[in-house]
């Protein structure tokens, strides 16, 4: 009876254990099946350049200087997300949106992302391009803080700034603003960081991500489901190298700060990027805010936004000695999408700052 028990022990063992390589050689297979498909496609806004042995992609328009390079935030949606700006800031001077490494169009990075990686990707980007400096920066959410970085890093080659709705180190959000993952217990954000190579190598996130909605750029609609595929492969993509980012920020999960981003490394890197000395500065603040229903949680956003808007952008104002602060009434925080105008008319007025102090 006891030889027959451990028989049967072994045959069930040896069954889960084929079954476990046959789901790991299914999923390895889906995930490069999917690489495959993502590297094939031929929907692409920009263009790509090489910036050493892999490619960022950047779009560019317009004609003059100061040329405008706009940086997006986070989410992982690219340079993209500037489509409403960009055409109309090609009407008074050369404008660049581009995608971050992992993001878009842009080849993976080598190793996770950093304020310094993303800040050097766009200083080779641009010199490879090329664009001339130097350029009025405009940065978005967390992109606010790389623009930060960027003119610590290369001081020469900034003019003028505009915050749109930036990050700030010192942000301390109430708990149901903050994204899943920094709400998320540190052990289990520590299993995250240790599991995200294995579940990116076997396409389970690809196949979580399967149904994930995605934005369309009008010229590929009418392509149908491999349009949808293909942005989709690129949300997958950048959903993978923002965690990475992520882990490697929070030293694989294992910090949790109460305040900042939610990334440390970037929240250091803009601390100790200093000042903007007397380049012209407009820092644009959404006037408006999530009201969830929860009458508690309404009140600590809204008690949480009356510090935002008055204080933490208002200090942003006093990075330069010619700051301003403008503040957007009529959209939240996605002010590039929402309020695209509002962006546009300030970079107007920094362009024209720019050039009027420039020698004739």
């Amino acid at each position: 009876m006891r030889t027959s028990s451990k028989s049967w022990m072994r045959r069930v063992l040896k069954g889960l254990a084929l079954a476990f390589l046959i789901l790991a050689v299914v999923g390895s297979s889906y995930e490069q099946i999917g690489r495959w498909q993502d590297r094939q496609h031929k929907f692409r806004i920009g263009r790509p350049v090489d910036i050493g042995g892999r490619s960022l992609n950047i779009d560019c328009a317009g004609e003059g200087q100061p040329a405008v390079i706009l940086e997006a935030g986070g989410g992982g949606y690219g340079g993209y997300g500037w489509r409403k700006v960009q055409p109309e800031v090609a009407k008074f001077t050369e404008v660049c949106w581009y995608d971050h490494a992992g993001e878009g169009w842009s080849d993976p990075p080598p190793t996770a992302r950093s304020s310094e990686t993303i800040v050097h990707d766009l200083h080779e980007l641009l010199r490879r391009t090329p664009v001339a400096s130097p350029y009025v920066l405009v940065g978005h959410s967390i992109g606010g803080s790389y623009v930060r970085v960027f003119t610590a890093r290369y001081p020469s080659e900034v003019a003028g700034v505009v915050l749109v709705d930036s990050s700030h180190p010192d942000q301390q959000e109430p708990a149901i603003m903050r994204s899943p993952i920094n709400r998320t217990p540190l052990l289990a954000r520590k299993l995250l960081c240790f599991a995200v190579p294995v579940l990116e190598r076997f396409g389970i996130i690809r196949f979580a991500m399967r149904n994930e909605p995605v934005f369309v750029p009008p010229a590929f609609a009418s392509e149908g489901n491999p349009a949808i595929r293909a942005m989709r492969g690129q949300r997958v993509e950048a959903f993978e190298t923002d965690i990475a980012q992520g882990c490697a920020g929070t030293e694989n999960g294992s910090i949790r700060s109460d305040r900042g981003s939610g990334d440390p490394e970037i929240d250091r890197a803009a601390r100790s990027a200093g000042k903007l000395g007397d380049r012209p500065l407009l820092v644009l603040t959404a006037g408006q805010y999530w009201k969830p229903d929860d009458p508690s949680a309404a009140q600590e956003i809204a008690k949480f936004h009356e510090i935002w808007a008055h204080q933490l952008q208002v200090d942003l104002t006093r990075l330069s000695t010619r700051g301003k602060q403008i503040l957007v009434e009529n959209s939240g925080h996605g002010i590039p999408d929402q309020a695209p105008d509002a962006v546009v008319s300030a970079v107007r007025e920094i362009v024209m700052q720019v050039r009027n102090r420039q020698p004739q």
